[in-house]
């Protein structure tokens, strides 16, 4: 099959995004119903593969030409070739550490964010408009046969990972594989502020009753909720334990309308909450009958049963009733 390298390339454009949009999207994956998304994903994914038979001819061609930002081009290739793989070695369960001591997924994260910057210098850099004939039925067909064929690879390696009884066939739906116990992060702005040892931490409220702070003595002296929660985060581990502290509906009031409640950490992050989320929250002391560890979010942490492991805010300093609504927030996390 030939395909001109202009259209090769505007085809390759289009597949990348995809994969970068659905991973993204495999961020907001909590229900089994949902497992469509990390599927599109790792189909678009093999589609990539499928595509760089065609790439390859002008790759070879743009590396026999001298120009100042072939290292750019190269580093995107390389990026590239390292996203796919640890997705590879992530799914199939082949390999779920690497290098640092980080799981394969974070790998697999990383280098994808990172792709995002090289991506767009290179689309602008090496311009191709798009033309009317690029949309004539011979390459339809062969774009939706594409999708079908990544489609079926996709299936055919779901299969043979289940048949060959390897540990990416026990994934959760999210595509995060169980552990004992959860994995300290250190993604982004994710580091333990100082003073989380400090028996003077406090909590603030603000609600519908005034601002009040409220020691970890006061937490302590509150009516105890327990709830067995499954904390899964993007970095490909979930673990699922029994929380306990104090449940968020009941220590907040006025949270109602078109407001929303936000639970700030230490390090600056937050996440927004409608009023009728707050059932189930709680504002968690204590993991497995004993006191959180401090790289866990000690010494009191959000637990948002349901949701993914970003909406788990670590290190609460501040619960506040806001009049913005609770959609008024970044999907997903930029810190």
């Amino acid at each position: 099959m030939r395909v001109s390298r202009r259209v090769s390339n505007l085809a390759l454009l289009v597949v990348v995004v995809l994969v970068l949009l659905s991973g993204l999207a495999s961020w907001l994956v909590v229900a089994p119903a949902q497992r469509w998304v990390v599927a599109g994903h790792g189909a678009a994914g093999l589609a990539v593969l499928g595509l760089i038979r065609f790439k390859a001819p002008v790759v070879r061609s743009g590396l026999r030409r001298s120009r100042g930002s072939r290292w750019a081009s190269v580093v995107l290739a390389v990026l590239t070739v390292l996203a796919l793989a640890s997705g590879v070695l992530h799914s199939t369960g082949l390999a779920v550490w690497a290098p640092g001591g980080q799981r394969t997924m974070w790998w697999h994260v990383a280098t994808g964010l990172a792709l995002v910057p090289l991506l767009a210098w290179h689309t602008l850099a090496r311009r191709q408009r798009p033309r009317r004939d690029d949309l004539d039925r011979r390459i339809v067909l062969r774009v939706g046969g594409l999708g079908v064929l990544a489609a079926a690879g996709w299936l055919a390696l779901e299969g043979a990972v289940r048949a060959g009884g390897l540990p990416g066939a026990r994934r959760r739906p999210t595509g995060s594989y169980l552990q004992a116990l959860p994995q300290p992060t250190i993604w982004l702005a994710d580091r333990v502020p100082a003073g989380t040892d400090a028996p003077g931490w406090t909590v603030s409220v603000r609600d519908d009753d005034g601002p009040r702070t409220l020691a970890l003595a006061d937490l302590a002296a509150l009516p105890r909720t327990e709830v067995r929660a499954v904390i899964d985060c993007t970095s490909g581990w979930a673990s699922e334990q029994d929380w306990s502290g104090v449940a968020l509906d009941d220590l907040v009031r006025g949270a109602d309308g078109g407001r929303s409640v936000v639970v700030r950490s230490a390090t600056g992050y937050s996440r927004r909450f409608a009023p009728d989320e707050l059932d189930g929250l709680l504002l968690a002391t204590a993991m497995a009958g004993e006191p959180l560890r401090r790289r866990l979010g000690a010494p009191v942490r959000l637990v948002a049963p349901g949701r993914r492991g970003f909406w788990w805010v670590k290190w609460v300093v501040a619960v506040e009733v806001e009049d913005a609504p609770s959609w008024w927030q970044p999907p997903l996390p930029l810190q």
